[in-house]
Parts: structure tokens; sequence; C-alpha cells
């Protein structure tokens, strides 16, 4: 039976990434009610994962405590905690590496792909760090965004730990490239696009790896638009209130 993991490391951010967590859960919820093993391992360290359980509760994912110093041993640690037979009784068909500010529409993953072949996601939306403004964009290099459904045997050759160890961004692009320099041409990359808000990721201030103006001033496809008009029917209204309610705090501490 085909089944996935997605792999969702977290550091900093406690407060969105428990909104994202739950929303997560949502979205393995609807893949299980349609026939699709879903859950998730989250990787953090120990006081993460102290405060996050404080804000979420049992979400009932899979967790592995790593220190924050290299993102890649993040992601290996999850992916061979989801992939690997010997840590987990139950392996899963595939994996999806997967960032805490992210909401993916589980539409997406309905249909697994075969061992040979990654599935990237060229078209997805970003949200503005004070929450008024989203805009779609399109990602013209093969992958597409970092979120990718990949399947175990093509993780298996190298030791269920995909990315580069000592990487502190790009993991998504080393994972691609060490699949590509392993399988050559055997390796297929296709992709996949149901609408422009199958992936959105979630910005705000302070500290992150891509901020909003620089993954979307020159990869923009279409005009700005208010994220809570435009997800409403796509994403639960519950998590679009929890999410506003969000934005509508680090406003007013902002004022």
């Amino acid at each position: 039976m085909r089944s996935l993991w997605f792999c969702v490391p977290v550091h900093g951010r406690l407060p969105l990434a428990a909104i994202c967590l739950r929303q997560l859960r949502r979205t393995c919820d609807e893949l299980i009610e349609a026939g699709i093993p879903a859950s998730a391992v989250v990787v953090t360290d120990a006081e993460s994962h102290y405060q996050l359980s404080r804000l979420t509760g049992n979400l009932r994912f899979a967790s592995v405590r790593r220190d924050n110093d290299f993102l890649g041993r993040r992601f290996n640690d999850g992916i061979q905690l989801a992939t690997d037979p010997k840590y987990n009784p139950h392996p899963v068909s595939h994996v999806v590496p997967c960032g805490s500010d992210d909401w993916v529409d589980s539409r997406i993953f309905m249909d697994l792909t075969p061992a040979d072949t990654v599935v990237g996601f060229q078209r997805m939306s970003f949200v503005r760090e004070d929450g008024q403004e989203m805009v779609s964009t399109f990602l013209n290099y093969e992958g597409g965004a970092g979120i990718r459904i990949i399947p175990a045997e093509l993780v298996q050759p190298l030791g269920y730990r995909a990315a580069e160890e000592d990487r502190k961004r790009g993991c998504d692009t080393s994972i691609l490239r060490n699949l590509r320099a392993h399988h050559g041409d055997l390796l297929k990359v296709e992709h996949r696009h149901l609408h422009d808000r199958q992936i959105v990721d979630w910005k705000t201030p302070g500290t992150q790896l891509n901020p909003f103006d620089e993954v979307t001033n020159l990869r923009r496809s279409g005009g700005a638009c208010d994220p809570f008009e435009a997800l409403s029917g796509v994403y639960p209204d519950e998590a679009l209130e929890e999410m506003r309610g969000y934005y509508a705090t680090r406003v007013a501490v902002a004022a």
C-alpha cells in the first residue's frame, strides 16, 4: 500500500508553526479518508518540542530531537525515520519534505508516483510578512518548490539520508542533486499543478531564510490579493481564522 509522511523541521516562530502543524493534521486526515495512510515527523530541538507540545497538544505525529546547527541533518533525520525499516516498523512509500510555515492542499498528494519519479510543484503562493498580501509565483526550475513527493526507493541507496549533512539552507536543491547524481537519467521529475494556492508559504517579520520580497519580485505570476479572501473555500475556515488572529496580534504588538 502506498503511504506518505511529511518531514517538517521546526526552529523558531513556534506559534506560527503550531498553526501550520494543526493544518497539516487536517491534511493528513483528508488523505487517510481518501485511503492513503498519511502522517508526519516533526524534527525539533528539545526545548522547541516541549513548547510545541504545549501549543498544539497531541497531533499524533512522530518526532525526532536534533539540534539546529544544520538543516540538512534535520531533514535527513526525518526522511530516515519515515522510510528506513531499521527505524520504522511500517516505513512509508513516499516522503514529503515540508516547511513549518507552509499549508498544502491534500489533493495534490492523492496520486502517489511510481518509484522512479519525484513530483515537484512549480506554482505556489506566498503571504507577505504582515499578512496583508498574497502573491502567486511560478518557480521555473527543476523540482519547483522545496515541497516534493519523493519515493522511498529513491532515497534508500543513499542510506535514507538524501541531503548533504552540513547544509544550513538549500536542502531541496541538495536532495534533488544527490538523487540525480546517484540515479542519473533513470530519475524522472514531473510537475503537478492543481491551482495556484496548492502550497501557501506564510511569511513573518524577523529572521527567515527567504523573505517575501526576495522570493516574489522575480517570480510572481499574478497580482497581489488578500490571502484570507483568496484562500476561503480552499482551506478550512478554522485554520484561516486562527491565522488571521495570529497576524492581527503581531500587527497590534508592532504598533
